[in-house]
């Protein structure tokens, strides 16, 4: 196994544990929305590099080669997280989410770690590796995301995480 991919396990098992514990009416769901985070994660690296893929088609099943996007992450796991909350009739859905999305900036500082043994994404922002100074940011989105009321966390998250990547997206 990869650097890449022991860090980026690594991340996913500190947001298990995290949700868990926090709310652990949840925990039918939670490896539904781990597989449907990585296939999506999968998917829209593929959608949005077609080019690429289009060429070999066996290419789109070459996980090992790298390929996985936070965007379709998070919208897999999230779609997915509603039907199962819905599915196992899980009340309180409101803290089950801000559970789920507490610890997904934690989670994506350290995996912004495997972009770095990866030695991707080295552009330079301001002196800082474009990984990470996402790390970085990332880790105060958390705390951010952290401190505010439950109800406004997903939010929060959302549009942090895409002020984030406005700023630093010219600089991949």
């Amino acid at each position: 196994m990869s650097m890449y991919g022991l860090i980026v396990g690594g991340a996913v098992a500190v947001w298990w544990s995290w949700v868990e514990r926090i709310e652990p009416r949840a925990k039918k769901v939670v490896p539904w929305v781990i597989v449907a985070a990585l296939i999506g994660a999968r998917v829209y690296h593929v959608i949005d590099q077609w080019d690429y893929y289009a060429q070999d088609w066996g290419r789109i099943l070459q996980v090992w080669n790298g390929g996985l996007s936070i965007w379709g992450a998070v919208g897999a796991g999230l779609l997915v997280l509603w039907l199962g909350i819905r599915k196992e009739e899980l009340e309180n859905r409101r803290a089950i989410i801000a559970a789920f999305i507490t610890p997904l900036p934690l989670a994506q500082a350290i995996g912004r770690l495997a972009n770095g043994f990866n030695g991707e994404f080295t552009n330079l922002v301001g002196g800082i590796p474009w990984w990470a100074m996402e790390a970085i940011l990332d880790l105060a989105l958390f705390g951010i995301v952290w401190l505010v009321e439950k109800k406004w966390r997903i939010w929060v998250y959302a549009g942090g995480y895409l002020l984030i990547r406005l700023v630093l997206q010219p600089y991949r």
